[in-house]
């Protein structure tokens, strides 16, 4: 839980702290973690900025005042990503490697069964990158359509297709669900949490896109539930999310209502043919000794009378 927010004065940027132990900078416009500050040793319960944004105090439960103060050197949101993922792999290897505890509660609850590792990390990755590049592609193509409506006599050039989707013959949002279809399913709820929140908005940009034109609606819908599940509150707060959320309803339930109509059909026409199957392939025996004395029941026998003259 969060114990304390506060904002970086005249700009949007907030720090938090909370009992995990860190101090947390964010951007408040997309909700994007910046950077993580270590080194308390206890639960933080008291943070402060200064006004010039020069520095950060924070007090924790160990007795401690720290100051992080601010330098000149710049930083690079994607070496911080790469280095999360990396402590994060190495935790997840180290957990791997310890021993079972034998003498762990039986009637301890369940929880989901799966946990961080380098197949999940790297699927993420591959999740992001494929997102990077539709996302790239999508803009540039969206700014020639602008470049042609501002200027049509100047008929600008089509822009050249990413050398990988021109390969793969896939257009962004096809390379993006088959990246996706490529995760085991096992790994693909791990997967998905590795994603920022700026790539999960987008990634609800491609569900939209499956949806209304019906790809793969199991695995829509799985990625769909999941994001909403993980990402909830910070869904719930971007307005623009808003009518994302009912094009993506619109369309899922059409599918769906397609689907269930299809797998109705083929219920009935698999039920017609069974029974046809065992119309002509079941054979009756009878009993010819019991055949034959019901005919000879069914005969009238001649009486033959004697007569004198």
């Amino acid at each position: 839980p969060v114990t304390a927010v506060r904002f970086l004065p005249g700009s949007h940027y907030f720090f938090s702290a909370g009992k995990d132990r860190l101090v947390v900078q964010w951007d408040g416009d997309s909700f994007q973690r910046i950077q993580k500050l270590a080194g308390c040793h206890g639960d933080v319960w008291a943070l402060a900025v200064a006004r010039h944004g020069s520095f950060v105090v924070a007090s924790s439960q160990d007795r401690a005042v720290r100051v992080w103060a601010k330098t000149d050197e710049p930083l690079f949101l994607e070496e911080e990503r790469e280095r999360e993922l990396e402590e994060l792999l190495d935790r997840g290897l180290e957990e791997s490697a310890r021993p079972a505890d034998d003498g762990a509660d039986d009637g301890a609850e369940a929880q989901r069964a799966g946990k961080a590792t380098a197949d999940t990390l790297k699927a993420g990755e591959r999740i992001a990158e494929a997102l990077d590049l539709a996302d790239a592609e999508r803009r540039k193509w969206s700014d020639h359509a602008d470049q042609r409506r501002r200027m049509p006599h100047l008929n600008p050039p089509p822009p050249e297709p990413n050398p990988v989707l021109a390969f793969e013959k896939l257009t962004p949002e096809a390379y993006v669900l088959r990246t996706v279809e490529r995760v085991r399913a096992a790994d693909l709820d791990d997967a998905l949490l590795v994603l920022s929140f700026s790539r999960v908005l987008s990634l609800l940009e491609y569900v939209d896109v499956w949806a209304r034109r019906q790809w793969n609606a199991p695995l829509t819908c799985r990625v769909l539930f999941f994001l909403l599940r993980s990402h909830q509150n910070q869904i719930v707060a971007t307005r623009s999310m808003r009518s994302r959320l009912d094009s993506i309803r619109r369309g899922l339930r059409a599918g769906v209502s397609a689907q269930r109509d299809q797998i109705g059909y083929n219920l009935a026409a698999l039920t017609s043919l069974k029974a046809e199957w065992e119309a002509s392939a079941t054979a009756d025996f009878f009993d010819e000794d019991a055949i034959q004395k019901i005919q000879d029941s069914l005969v009238k026998k001649r009486k033959f009378v004697g007569l004198k003259a």
